[in-house]
């Protein structure tokens, strides 16, 4: 039998030392190993078998893959980097992996003007409120940051007041992504980050990174050589072979699987993922089943960015990208899982759900120029926002699974969706909500547009002297987007009489859906900024890399925080040696949040 080999290595892979050892090691062998070394990564092999495990920022260890291959682990620990420590707060590094922005490939950079419309046609089609005139974008190494200026009145000592806090900036890749990125976290910072993802993303295979290097010495070398010409015709046929990049694909692709089955619940049977992607936007919908019962889950960003790298590994196949991809898991008896993956190259139009808007396609089409192109895709990517009929004769998409549909896949029967709540707050005006929006009257709110929820409960008792005392309750539902929150959808109130009250079946509904569905994309996304360096408020308290601050009653670092509590209406937070507990209000926003972010983050 062959003997473990554990080496302790930087992000890029390099060995920092390694060692054998007769048996397999156990987590805290590596953890330990891995400390020992001052590095935050540890691979263990046996034979062609390698098992990645890594550190994230608060200094855990865990596992992230396993056992893969020597290529996969690499891409695995590439990607961990991205998602947990680059590009840390020292920022950006010209050195790392992920600090070379990649190269423009077939579309070239993209100009100012061209970036400008890019961001203004993403507010539009989001209905995001947000300027789309007078923006302005600034060039960094990965593509364009566009944002619309504040103008300040430098003469008056108080104008700070009115600038917008945590406003949005827009980054624009050479590709002709788009992502939202929050003006809390540094510029800097932010195009790092940006600039690693387009990097992880696009970078080339790793034969043809190493002849592209070598390519580029050559070059240098002739130039210093005072005979320009002298090393001609240099040709980079580093590019793997079809079976290589085949055998990739899949390898990473069951890292997929893998990551995704971490985002369900604690015991299901079967897991759908459907993923819809062209180069610059894509859907994701994922559902779990346990006892025949579907569980629909969120897709975090850092999976999403494996999946545009196993399309752009994919993309170098004869077939080209692909435009769905479905990933079904069935767990058997033994437990192990088994994995089926099925391509959809839009043979057929795609369902109505899992359809980007035509530039996503014309992007798509510009940086993985393809020889056949279905007639549909053409007419669509063409088609200015409108879709193409489709005939009534098309046949289902056959790369949907018979036995497992995704997730969106629209019924046999197009019905209208019921709102699971249809409730009567104050005297007239309902608030409807289905899994896709709440509305109150005029104000309505997508569920994936929120950025903050609460829902306190308070008792008023109204003190008799003669007669009974009397109490009311008032249950408050809130949900709503920084800076610009519909008045309609911050206060949703309930009231009910009696000591005893039972609360509204509308407002139970609302916040279950919540709980189930809103709050771990908030928590996530929230857990995400901090560790990025941003921070955010929930009340007064300030919630940063560092700890909580609350101006003048608390500065706690993380490990110093001893007990949250909810209790009475409020968030009771304890600090190591401090007298009193500070309270914040679940009246506040996203204070219900609070607990789960002090334990993510004080381990």
């Amino acid at each position: 039998m062959s003997r473990h080999v554990l080496a302790a290595t930087d992000p890029a892979g390099r060995e920092i030392a390694r060692e054998e050892r007769p048996a397999a090691p156990s987590l805290a062998m590596v953890a330990a190993y891995g400390d020992l070394h001052a590095c935050d990564y540890v691979t263990v092999s046996q034979g062609k078998s390698v098992g990645l495990y890594a550190r994230d920022p608060e200094g855990t260890w865990d596992a992230v893959s396993p056992g893969t291959d020597a290529v996969t682990a690499d891409e695995m620990r590439l990607w961990f980097e991205l998602t947990h420590h680059y590009p840390g707060p020292g920022g950006a590094d010209p050195g790392h992996p992920l600090g070379r922005a990649p190269q423009p490939g077939a579309v070239g950079r993209i100009d100012e003007r061209r970036a400008i419309s890019l961001v203004q046609e993403h507010i539009a089609t989001g209905g995001l409120d947000y300027p789309t005139r007078g923006l302005v974008a600034d060039r960094f190494a990965a593509g364009w940051s566009v944002y619309a200026p504040v103008d300040v009145d430098d003469s008056d000592p108080l104008a700070f007041l009115d600038m917008p806090v945590g406003r949005s900036v827009f980054m624009v890749g050479d590709t002709g992504r788009v992502k939202e990125v929050t003006s809390a976290i540094p510029p800097g910072q932010a195009e790092a980050l940006f600039t690693g993802e387009e990097a992880f993303v696009r970078r080339p295979p790793a034969e043809e990174a190493f002849m592209n290097d070598l390519k580029a010495e050559f070059e240098r070398l002739d130039a210093r050589s005072g005979q320009p010409g002298a090393v001609a015709g240099f040709t980079v046929v580093g590019t793997p072979p079809e079976d290589v990049t085949a055998a990739r694909v899949t390898a990473l692709t069951d890292e997929i699987a893998r990551q995704l089955a971490l985002c369900g619940p604690q015991r299901w049977e079967r897991m759908v993922a459907a993923f819809s992607c062209a180069v610059s936007a894509e859907t994701a919908d994922l559902c779990f089943w346990g006892n025949e019962r579907p569980v629909e889950a969120r897709v975090p960003e850092q999976i999403a960015l494996l999946v545009r790298r196993q399309r752009h590994l994919a993309a170098a196949m004869p077939a080209g990208p692909w435009l769905r991809l479905i990933v079904a898991v069935i767990k058997g008896p033994d437990g192990r899982a088994e994995v089926s993956t099925q391509y959809d190259y839009g043979d057929e139009p795609l369902p109505d759900g899992q359809l980007l808007a035509p530039t996503h396609y014309r992007n798509d089409l510009a940086a993985y120029p393809r020889a056949g192109v279905p007639a549909w895709l053409r007419a669509h990517a063409g088609a200015n926002g409108r879709r193409p009929a489709t005939p009534s004769t098309a046949t289902p998409n056959t790369a949907t699974p018979r036995t497992a549909p995704p997730p969106s896949a629209p019924p046999p029967q197009e019905v209208p969706e019921r709102p699971f709540v249809d409730s009567r707050v104050g005297w007239t005006t309902h608030v409807v909500a289905d899994r896709q929006r709440i509305t109150y009257g005029s104000d309505s709110l997508a569920w994936e547009e929120i950025e903050w929820v609460r829902y306190p409960v308070s008792r008023t008792t109204h003190q008799g002297f003669l007669v009974p005392s009397t109490y009311t309750h008032t249950y408050t539902f809130g949900v709503g987007r920084y800076g610009d929150s519909l008045r309609g959808l911050r206060n949703l109130m309930w009231s009910k009489s009696g000591k005893r009250a039972e609360a509204p079946e509308g407002w139970l509904a609302l916040v279950e859906f919540a709980q189930r569905v809103l709050e771990p994309r908030l928590l996530a996304e929230r857990l995400d900024l901090i560790r990025r360096g941003g921070s955010f408020t929930i009340g007064e308290m300030s919630v940063h890399r560092g700890g909580l601050t609350l101006r003048g009653v608390m500065e706690a670092d993380w490990r110093s925080i001893t007990d949250v509590e909810v209790a009475d209406g409020l968030v009771w937070i304890r600090e190591r040696g401090g007298q009193q507990p500070v309270r914040v209000s679940l009246d506040s926003a996203n204070a219900v949040l609070l607990p789960r972010i002090v334990a993510a983050m004080a381990g």
